[in-house]
């Protein structure tokens, strides 16, 4: 099978199955949102963020580590210690989250609801974290869609759970601890899996854990960075307005974080063949894998943008109930940030495949001291606006600066045909669903899917050279 097609039926199935697994979360929210109505869902997006905040400072760049550090070994032994000591340095993380969490908590001007529901989600976020680092092996293995299955189970527990306490009734606690539970579930399927791969136990390879600091410390810097500008907005927003106002920015804000973890999905895949291409001075592979991806992101976001534009305010109606209708026009900014997102995940994926991580450091702090004055003007100001606005002006900044870090190193040559006849099949999906948009949002949806299609189809953006290659089963 080619590289390409292992890329391809990969990445088939895991779009297969994580829009399944968007679908039940997207139900999920729906039920959520019902069972704690708008105070209730602002207290779950505050705990929800500052956990969240808290483990992605345990995250080290450790996930990126071990991705880097297993690509560039074989064998089931070397692959074992590789992933024990990294493992090891995770736990040890992710167990000083679980305690410190729920203690700086206390000092935060938050209601009582809050501070104990970080106790009862520390214990989720301590799960997803191990499991978040540990699918770095399933990324080398090209096995991901085992880490899909793993998803959907997580997702489907958790919604059955939350459609009982829908018709029995509930409240922000028991939502917490069952997340919690799920989490250690999928945790325990996920080490299952795993044994084909390697043998999972601690380890303690102090000079290793060494050389893994000296090549993880510029990511972790930038990852703590990266969660300034990503999280505080909510953290700021919970601190100067109501829990009305927090609810009605984090409704969306959870769709944005659902809608980005495709691209890190993807260049999990990608990332091992721009270091492979890197390290042989392939510069036209480099050059290839970056187009081709470009073009994809391209493709998906233009669709994403035109597609939420028009049904934004239904579809926020459809999914978290009518108090949240001030959403859909929250969400119109928000999918800006997060087509940014995509873009900035490809170049910094690529920065770590040059080893140039060090040089990002200065832009992701300008970008974070950029981001927090921001925050601090205009969230006490507009509110979610102020908000949603700083994110997306952040977002951008991150993969200018990126690509400026790039350029330095290799010329990338874009081509923007791909993108500019994307832009015009959105623009065309646009109409076409903007004049049926008062008749019924599905035959919006459908309609305009097909419109979008139909023109990229016509207008040949998609190169059938590559789609015939994705079919390959020959070797390369």
């Amino acid at each position: 099978m080619s590289v390409a097609n292992k890329i391809f039926s990969n990445t088939l199935w895991q779009v297969i199955i994580r829009t399944i697994n968007i679908l039940i979360g997207v139900f999920s929210l729906a039920l959520i949102t019902r069972i704690l109505g708008q105070t209730g869902f602002g207290f779950y997006t505050t705990v929800f963020a500052f956990v969240q905040m808290f483990m992605i400072l345990a995250d080290l760049g450790l996930y990126l580590a071990l991705l880097r550090e297993i690509s560039s070994v074989e064998g089931r032994k070397q692959e074992s210690k590789v992933v024990n000591n990294i493992f090891t340095i995770r736990l040890i993380a992710s167990l000083a989250v679980l305690v410190f969490a729920p203690l700086v908590v206390q000092v935060f001007p938050y209601d009582q609801a809050v501070k104990t529901g970080v106790i009862f989600f520390s214990f989720a976020f301590f799960f997803q974290s191990l499991v978040s680092t540990l699918t770095a092996v399933f990324s080398k293995k090209l096995a991901m869609p085992k880490v899909a299955i793993v998803d959907l189970f997580n997702k489907l527990i958790f919604f059955l759970s939350l459609a009982y306490l829908f018709t029995i009734g509930g409240d922000l606690n028991t939502i917490l601890i069952i997340a919690s539970v799920v989490n250690g579930l999928s945790f325990v399927l996920l080490c299952l899996f795993l044994r084909k791969y390697v043998s999972l136990n601690l380890a303690w390879d102090f000079k290793y854990w060494k050389k893994i600091f000296y090549y993880t410390w510029p990511l972790a810097v930038t990852v703590v960075l990266n969660l300034v500008y990503f999280k505080a907005d909510t953290l700021v927003l919970s601190i100067y307005h109501s829990l009305e106002s927090v609810a009605l920015y984090g409704a969306p804000y959870r769709v944005l974080e659902v809608l980005v973890t495709f691209p890190h999905m993807f260049m999990s895949l990608i990332l091992p063949l721009f270091t492979a291409a890197w390290i042989k001075n392939n510069i036209d592979k480099v050059r290839g894998l970056f187009q081709n991806t470009f073009d994809l992101f391209s493709i998906i976001v233009v669709a994403m943008i035109a597609g939420t534009w028009l049904v934004s305010k239904p579809i926020m109606i459809l999914l978290a109930g009518q108090e949240f209708a001030a959403s859909g026009s929250i969400l119109n900014i928000l999918v800006l940030a997060t087509a940014s997102i995509f873009f900035g995940t490809l170049l910094t994926y690529l920065v770590v495949a040059l080893q140039i991580q060090r040089q990002m450091i200065k832009y992701f702090l300008i970008s974070a001291i950029v981001g927090m004055i921001g925050y601090f003007i205009f969230i006490p100001l507009y509110s979610y606006w102020g908000a949603a606005y700083m994110t997306l002006l952040v977002e951008v900044l991150i993969w200018i600066f990126a690509y400026m870090v790039i350029r330095k190193h290799i010329q990338l040559k874009l081509k923007y045909n791909v993108l500019l006849k994307s832009v015009l099949a959105g623009i065309l999906m646009f109409i076409a669903g903007w004049l049926i948009k008062d008749i019924n949002i599905i035959l919006t949806i459908l309609v305009s899917a097909v419109v979008y299609i139909l023109t990229l189809y016509f207008t040949k953006a998609v190169d059938k050279q590559l789609i015939k290659e994705v079919f390959k089963r020959k070797n390369i």
